[in-house]
C-alpha cells in the first residue's frame, strides 16, 4: 500500500516531494490491516481441523486462544476497521472507501465458511482480494477530477492483475499442499475434485497469462507518455526488475512441475511471495 501511495503521489504530483504518509491513509492502512487480521482468525477458527494435519506447529487457536475469544477478537477487529474506513469515507467524502472495507469483510467471512472449500472459487477471492489492495489506495486518492484512464490508473491496474494472478497460483499451491487436512474436512478443493496433475495443467495455463501480462506491462510503460518518468532509473532499474519477477516464477514453475514432496511446494509458495514484492516495486521505478 506504502508502494502504491508513494507512485500515485509522484504522478499527480511529481513537480514537488509529495507527502506519503498523510493521516487519512495512515488509517487506511490501519483499517486494511484489522479487517485483514479479522480474516485470518475466522479462516483458522474454521480451519483447526485441517491445520491440525497441515500444520500443527502454527496452530493458535485451541492451544493458545479459545475458540469464543478468536471469535470476540475477530469482530472487534471487523467493527473497528470498517468504523476507520466510515471515518475515511466521511473525511475525503467519498463512499466508496466503507463500501470496499465492507465488501472484504463479507468476502473473506464467506470464503473462510463455504468457498475456501469449493474448487477455484476460493482461490479466486483470496486472488482477488489480495489484488484489490493497490485499488484501495486509488480510492482513498479519488477525486472528482480524477480520470480513470489515467496512465498511472492503468499501471496499477496492471500490477493489481499481476498480484492477482501470481496470488492465484499460490493458492493452488497452497492447496495441494494441503490435501491431507481438507479431505478430512471433506472439502473439495481443486486438487482434490480433480487431481494434482490437473491442477499443475491450471497453474501452467494461469501463468501463460502472467508472463504474457509482464510483457505487456513493460511494453506499456516504456511507450507510455502520460508517466512521469525517469528514463535512465527506467531503463536502469525497471527491466532488471521485471525480469527477476519472470525468472522467479519460473523457477516455481519448474519446481512444482519436478516435485511433489510438500518441502517443495512450500518453497514456491514462499518464492512467489518475494515474486510479488519485486511486481510492486516495479512502480518505484516509472
Amino acid at each position: 500500500m506504502v508502494l502504491v501511495q508513494y507512485f500515485v503521489k509522484q504522478q499527480v504530483d511529481s513537480e514537488t516531494s509529495a507527502e506519503v504518509f498523510v493521516p487519512t491513509f495512515n488509517l487506511l492502512v490501519l483499517s486494511t490491516i484489522l479487517i485483514a487480521a479479522a480474516g485470518n482468525i475466522i479462516n483458522d477458527y474454521f480451519d483447526v481441523k485441517a491445520d491440525r494435519i497441515n500444520k500443527p506447529s502454527r496452530l493458535i487457536i485451541g492451544p493458545y486462544i479459545k475458540r469464543r475469544w478468536a471469535m470476540v477478537w475477530h469482530w472487534s477487529f471487523n467493527l473497528l476497521g470498517f468504523l476507520l474506513s466510515l471515518y475515511i469515507g466521511y473525511i475525503v467524502e467519498n463512499i466508496w472507501v466503507p463500501i470496499s472495507a465492507f465488501s472484504s469483510i463479507n468476502l473473506l467471512w464467506f470464503y473462510s465458511t463455504y468457498y475456501k472449500r469449493r474448487p477455484f472459487s476460493g482461490n479466486l477471492i483470496v486472488a482477488f482480494l489480495l489484488g484489490a489492495v493497490p485499488f484501495y489506495v486509488l480510492i482513498l486518492n479519488y477525486t472528482s477530477e480524477t480520470h480513470l484512464f489515467e496512465s498511472y490508473n492503468i499501471a496499477i491496474f496492471i500490477v493489481s492483475l499481476l498480484a492477482l494472478l501470481m496470488n492465484l497460483i499460490r493458492e493452488l499451491i497452497k492447496d495441494i499442499m494441503d490435501i491431507r487436512g481438507d479431505l478430512r474436512l471433506g472439502a473439495k478443493t481443486f486438487p482434490i475434485q480433480y487431481g494434482i496433475r490437473k491442477t499443475k495443467y491450471l497453474i501452467g495455463l494461469i501463468s501463460i497469462f502472467l508472463f504474457g501480462l509482464i510483457g505487456f506491462y513493460y511494453y506499456f510503460v516504456a511507450a507510455s507518455d502520460d508517466l512521469n518518468t525517469n528514463q535512465m532509473v527506467m531503463q536502469s532499474l525497471f527491466m532488471p526488475t521485471l525480469i527477476i519477477t519472470s525468472l522467479i516464477m519460473a523457477v516455481v514453475l519448474f519446481i512444482i512441475s519436478k516435485n511433489n514432496k510438500k518441502k517443495f511446494y512450500k518453497l514456491a509458495s514462499n518464492m512467489i511471495k518475494v515474486t510479488i514484492l519485486f511486481g510492486l516495486l516495479t512502480l518505484l521505478f516509472i
